[in-house]
């Protein structure tokens, strides 16, 4: 049992480091983006496309913050089920398993929708600097 729980905490020590990191990662580049990028009237032309490359990548690390929050909701009834398993407490046992559960599933969507607005993020920068050089 004590290998097991040291490969847990080994799990969710590194899934915490990797979206710490991309968070930072994310906004690093979005800051970059807000610098560099030129902007001008929004329209059908290559600067509109970096302000809406901007946005996605915004929602990328708003995501990505998401992700954290619930990670840390799910920990923390997590705990508190296991507490009220201990306790033989069935009221606040189901409780909290069920909120752990729903906070789970919230990571997951998190998961998935920063990695899709991230990748979106990256094509449409690529997109925007190749249309605005032809």
């Amino acid at each position: 049992m004590g290998q097991i729980t040291e490969l847990h905490k080994a799990y969710l020590e590194a899934s915490s480091k990797a979206d710490h990191f991309l968070l930072g990662a994310i906004a690093a580049a979005c800051a970059y983006l807000a610098q560099s990028n030129p902007y001008g009237r929004i329209g059908l032309n290559p600067e509109t496309l970096f302000l809406l490359d901007l946005v996605i990548l915004g929602l990328a690390a708003y995501f990505a913050h998401r992700r954290i929050q619930n990670t840390v909701q799910v920990l923390k009834f997590n705990t508190t089920y296991l507490q009220a398993q201990n306790n033989g407490d069935a009221i606040e046992y189901h409780g909290s398993k069920m909120l752990a559960s729903e906070y789970a599933d919230r990571t997951s969507l998190d998961y998935k929708l920063r990695n899709y607005f991230m990748a979106g993020g990256f094509i449409l920068y690529v997109i925007a600097k190749v249309w605005r050089a032809y």
